[in-house]
């Protein structure tokens, strides 16, 4: 047993303090009567006056204190489980990251202003999951659909102008990135928060795309931040920014645009001057107003019982026969009486409650007699949902699961009853329970439940059968297990003796191959010795040739110096000719080193690029999703 409100308790005290009171009165009145009279002459001055019964009476009155402060402190005893389910709508937030949402009109400035005002909003949802889109000239989806709005904070802290490498304003780009990070399968009620400082500097139809939201039944609320009248958007380099004519660019808010868009998808504008973005109007007023929550998890709850009446009910009993006890004996069988009637009219409501409590268990007993008994079991579970303590409804599920060949469950639910004290119901999940291992092929473990059972029960002759039966089986099934091992080893051998024959032919094809192999490398070998023989014949006959020919030729330069100089002009024409020769090669044999060394700088410079990106994305939430965005040139990046 265990109490809501324990500090209730301290109220006994206080009781020590009525008790004294009562006391104090009670020898009060004697104190005063020994002075009037003498007591010997009470019976007859007073008759029928019992100090004792003001004692009982006291008594009454200080145990009815004792109960109504343990009744106060709300005493529960036993539980029941119950199904509960959680609904609430998706809402997406979409969060302007550009440089104008710098512009300090807004203090400490828009950004900020608007990141405060979401978290006050993440703080109102209690049961609706939020994602969160991040955008400026591009969007990327900072964090999923969630119900943790812790993480949700944490990723929505992180987000500057610097966190996305593209500026400007792409509206169209938020909503479609909100849209995919809905889920597609999902029935529950969607809705996109749009804050935003400025117009749409992309280009693109954004009317197009509330079209689609208003086709896909999504709500879009649209929040305006800023002075309408336009704010200075701060440099980094120092100042303001400035268009190409050296002005100051002011960004204002594009009401209509904003409001257009709400009205498209049935939602509503809103715009901020003062920092104030009616957050929680929107959340309250428009979106749990006007759109429809539904279940987003489920699952069950330990609720436990209130027993304050065990305790109310006698203390209102003793209060009643404390007014009702006569301080004179005579009347005292009155008292007597209306308390057996006072108990008689209190016990009357145990059979109405016993018959609510088993309305489960009399619907899973129809189903079970017409044989429905998958519909059987769902009736008994929810049963034991309300009462868990009750082994019988344990019993109940494991026989309906049972009798649907759902041996897993049956077992489970069987073990559960086995622990009940009363001796039938433990018989019967005992006996069941063996049946089940049966079923499930644990021959030994039912052989086990089934001597169980003889052992407590020894007159249970359907478990003697039902352990005979058990026992033959198990025998067959070693005989059984015996022979398959026996035909198992007859297999190995007969794959041994075949691996074996194996090995031995392979041994002798490769015998073979190597024999061959070697009168091949012989047969080589000697080809080899007599081309050399003849190449060393050929050798001497080419050496004679050409000592014969560089004879002629010394005769023919000697002719040709006598005639002029024409051989000079063929020397350097074949000079020429070797080095524009040489020069190709040449050029030909360097270029592959330095196309390889120009590849391997660019991927130096690439891989370094990606390095410096990824040291960017240290530690920030959310940026291992953004997209690998090449540098673009955006005239209107604020």
């Amino acid at each position: 047993m265990k109490f809501t409100d324990p500090d209730v308790l301290y109220l006994l005290w206080a009781i020590i303090f009525v008790a004294g009171l009562l006391w104090y009165g009670i020898r009060k009145r004697k104190i005063i009567f020994s002075l009037f009279a003498d007591p010997g002459i009470y019976p007859a001055i007073l008759p029928g006056v019992d100090h004792k019964i003001r004692w009982v009476k006291s008594g009454l009155i200080m145990v009815a204190l004792i109960l109504a402060v343990f009744a106060l402190a709300g005493p529960q005893a036993g539980f029941r489980w119950e199904k509960t389910y959680q609904k609430g709508v998706d809402i997406m937030i979409a969060l302007d990251c550009s440089k104008s949402m710098l512009a300090q009109d807004i203090k400490p400035n828009r950004l900020e202003r608007a990141k405060r005002e979401i978290i006050d909003l993440i703080r109102l949802m209690k049961s609706d999951r939020a994602g969160l889109v991040a955008f400026s000239g591009q969007a990327i989806l900072q964090c999923p659909l969630t119900l943790d709005h812790d993480t949700f904070n944490i990723f929505l802290r992180v987000l500057t102008p610097d966190y996305l490498p593209v500026g400007g304003t792409n509206l169209a780009a938020a909503i479609e990135t909100c849209y995919s990070g809905f889920e597609k399968d999902s029935d529950t009620d969607k809705a996109i928060v749009l804050i935003t400082d400025g117009e749409n500097t992309a280009g693109s139809d954004v009317e197009e795309i509330a079209k689609k939201m208003a086709a896909e039944g999504i709500k879009i609320f649209t929040i305006g931040v800023g002075d309408p009248a336009g704010a200075p958007i701060p440099d980094l380099s120092g100042g303001f920014k400035k268009d190409d004519t050296g002005n100051i660019i002011l960004s204002r808010v594009d009401d209509k645009g904003l409001e257009k868009i709400a009205a498209i998808t049935n939602g509503h504008y809103v715009r901020s001057v003062a920092g104030n973005m009616d957050l929680d109007q929107i959340y309250y007023k428009q979106i749990l107003n006007t759109m429809e929550r539904k279940a987003l998890t489920q699952g069950k709850k330990k609720v436990w019982e209130q027993r304050f009446q065990w305790f109310l009910l006698p203390c209102v009993l003793l209060l009643l026969l404390e007014v009702i006890l006569p301080l004179q004996k005579k009347s005292g069988r009155i008292g007597v009486v209306l308390l057996v009637l006072a108990l008689g009219m209190g016990s009357q409501v145990r059979p109405a409650a016993a018959q609510i409590f088993s309305s489960h268990v009399t619907k899973g007993l129809e189903a079970y007699d017409a044989k429905s008994f998958e519909q059987a079991k769902t009736h008994f579970i929810d049963a034991q949902l309300e009462n868990p303590d009750d082994l019988r409804l344990y019993y109940d599920i494991g026989t309906a699961a049972y009798m649907n060949e759902e041996y897993g469950p049956a077992e489970k639910n069987f073990s559960q009853a086995v622990e009940s004290k009363d001796p039938d119901l433990r018989h019967k999940a005992m006996y069941n329970l063996a049946n089940t291992k049966y079923r499930l092929g644990k021959l030994s473990q039912a052989i086990g439940g089934y001597e169980a059972i003889l052992k407590s029960f020894p007159d249970d002759s359907q478990a003697r059968e039902n352990l005979e039966f058990v026992k033959q089986k198990q025998e067959e099934q070693k005989k059984n297990d015996s022979k398959e091992d026996q035909k198992d080893q007859k297999d190995q051998k007969d794959q041994k003796d075949q691996k074996d024959k194996k090995d031995q032919k392979d041994k002798k094809d490769q015998k073979d191959k190597k024999d061959q192999k070697d009168q091949k490398d012989q047969k080589d070998q000697k080809d080899q010795k007599d081309q050399k023989g003849q190449k060393n014949s050929d050798q001497g006959k080419q050496d004679s040739n050409q000592n014969q020919g560089s004879k002629n030729r010394k005769s023919d330069q000697e002719n040709q110096n006598n005639q002029g100089s024409s051989p000079k002009k063929q020397k350097r024409g074949d000079s020429n000719g070797d080095e524009s020769r040489g020069d190709s090669q040449g050029k030909v044999t360097d270029k592959g080193p330095e196309e390889k060394n120009r590849a391997g700088k660019e991927n130096q410079v690439e891989s370094a690029r990606l390095e410096n990106r990824l040291n960017r994305l240290e530690d920030k939430p959310g940026m291992g999703m953004m997209p690998l965005i090449r540098q673009q040139n955006i005239e209107k990046d604020w």
